[in-house]
């Protein structure tokens, strides 16, 4: 390999270690060597200039970007070619560091001390691997996922020494169109003989694609058996159990599989998913906290996740039956929220972010789990109408808790306005998000549904004048959402219609007034509710004695 006409970037925060690396290189003929300090640094110079080579350090300093983060970011941002030849290196060989690592696919892995020899046998390796592959990457890099299948098997059906590399490649763009049985076609041969490792994990994951989750089980479990330290079979185990609704044994899988590799996103997205579906929020927090640190200094960042770990926390206080641990969750929750307001990376993520908006809609939910839904009311109101007066539309890191508090509330109307936000926009979220969103829209479906039929019977028998009628409808739809201002009013304005009717005095409705007024009143009001209700507090005033 002819080094001299390749450009090289070295990324090292230990100087000794730099100029050494930076020698090495020279002397085996690279003359267009370019050094950094820092991920940071690295980025900001490859957004100017591409690189053939890049050999980088895994750690880069505390609380900064390290460089299986700097690998994934400069490829989902293409600020390296699909030709560049990515080495990691690394004086730690623990199992989670190396597995981490791996799992990014640098084109290799490098322990020190080593020594030029390996350097260079390393890079060659690699850089003939890349140029080999270079026109499928290239068309991977520009999402022309089918134009690289057909390069991808033009290449398999020629003679090389890559036919295995290709035909991994092959299966994951088929895995990725989901076109299961092609990937399945592809390892078919591997399914006797000696077992190849890549080969039996991929065709545990295309038995979990299409289904088959005891084929995907029992090849998982037999890689497990050749190799325990196995971190993709054990997710696959996860999460055929999972599908399997076996609970128990889909999350010894995944704790596993976290154990073995703990910084990757998708694994602990998984986690919280499994952990979620079989009551295990506990699991489900410690892996929204993992989701939050592993990403908050990467191309993943997201406000969203530091609010997912809040949830998660509050998950946990919701769905238990200790009020001790439930007490004890709230307090982290709202501790990690004191925190947030002094905590760099989400103001560097997001600038708009407010966290004391965030804290009120977080506020009502504590309310809502102990019950207090006035407060939470309370809370949630005043949340909404800061987020108005701060935003044209809601920022997307508020929508899911403040979903969570409508539908708990009952406040099915301002639920379905947001809902409509997210469709309009088209709106993504993070997998975390989604699941609140879908599953608290699950839950609240029937409760709506009948919210809806009362509250509508109610509005047609007022409209007939028949308010004995309404006034029961309009409890009944209450019963759905007992804290919802619009049937509240609704109520009010019927029951005001029935005493204005009679002869004297009902003290049953009167105390029905005074619950309502409460309700209402002190509340922060949408322009709609809040006219409706100034018209009525005059009759109110005028029924209660109290002007």
């Amino acid at each position: 390999m002819n080094f001299s006409n390749k450009q090289v970037l070295i990324v090292e925060d230990q100087r000794p270690f730099l100029l050494l690396l930076r020698g090495l290189l020279h002397s085996m003929g690279a003359s267009d060597v370019v050094t950094k300090s820092s991920a940071e640094k690295a980025l900001s110079l490859c957004k100017k200039q591409k690189f053939d080579i890049v050999v980088c350090d895994l750690h880069l300093g505390v609380d900064k970007k390290n460089g299986f983060e700097l690998i994934e970011e400069l490829r989902i941002k293409r600020l390296i070619k699909p030709t560049t030849v990515f080495i990691l290196i690394s004086a730690d060989s623990a199992r989670p560091i190396v597995l981490g690592s791996i799992e990014r696919r640098p084109d290799d892995y490098l322990i020190k001390p080593f020594s030029q020899v390996q350097l260079k046998t390393r890079i060659t390796r690699a850089w003939q691997k890349r140029q080999f592959l270079g026109t499928v990457l290239q068309e991977v890099a520009n999402e022309n996922i089918n134009n690289a299948i057909d390069l991808c098997e033009d290449l398999i059906s020629a003679p090389s020494p890559y036919k295995g590399t290709c035909e991994q490649l092959l299966v994951e763009l088929y895995l990725r169109l989901e076109q299961n049985d092609k990937a399945l076609d592809v390892l078919t041969p591997y399914l006797e003989g000696k077992p190849i490792i890549w080969a039996k994990v991929a065709l545990a994951k295309t038995y979990l694609a299409l289904g088959n989750y005891d084929k995907a089980i029992g090849i998982a479990e037999d890689i497990v058996k050749r190799n325990r330290f196995n971190a993709e079979a054990h997710d696959v185990l996860a999460k055929a159990n999972d599908a399997k609704n076996q609970g128990e044994t889909a999350i010894t899988a995944i704790k596993q599989a976290i154990k073995l590799s703990p910084f990757s996103l998708p694994r602990h997205f998984s986690a919280c998913s499994i952990a979620r579906n079989h009551n295990d929020y506990i699991l489900a927090s410690t892996s929204s906290l993992a989701i939050w640190d592993l990403s908050k200094r990467t191309v993943h960042q997201n406000s969203l996740h530091w609010c997912g770990f809040i949830r998660s926390l509050l998950d946990v206080a919701e769905y238990t039956d200790d009020k001790r641990t439930r007490n004890r969750y709230q307090q982290e929750a709202l501790l990690a929220l004191q925190r947030g307001k002094f905590d760099e990376n989400i103001l560097r993520i997001d600038e708009d972010f407010d966290v004391s908006i965030f804290g009120s809609i977080i506020n009502a939910r504590v309310n809502a789990i102990d019950g207090k839904m006035l407060d939470a009311k309370k809370n949630l109101a005043q949340s909404q109408a800061a987020i108005d007066e701060k935003y044209t539309t809601p920022p997307i890191a508020f929508i899911p808790d403040s979903l969570k508090v409508m539908y708990d509330l009952g406040e099915f109307e301002d639920a379905l306005q947001l809902q409509d936000i997210i469709k309009q926009q088209n709106l993504e979220f993070d997998s975390n998000s989604n699941f609140l969103l879908h599953s608290e829209s699950a839950k609240a479906q029937q409760n709506l549904t009948n919210y809806q039929q009362f509250n509508r019977e109610g509005i047609q028998l007022y409209q007939q004048g028949q308010y004995e009628k309404a006034k029961d409808s309009f409890a009944l739809a209450q019963g759905f959402s007992p804290v919802n201002t619009g049937v509240a009013l609704n109520l009010l304005q019927c029951l005001l219609q029935i005493l204005s009717k009679n002869q004297k005095p009902d003290p049953d409705l009167f105390r029905e007034c005074r619950r309502l007024y409460k309700l209402i009143d002190d509340m922060p009001l949408k322009a709609q509710h809040e006219e409706k209700y100034t018209t009525l507090r005059n009759d109110l005033d005028t029924f209660m004695g109290t002007t």
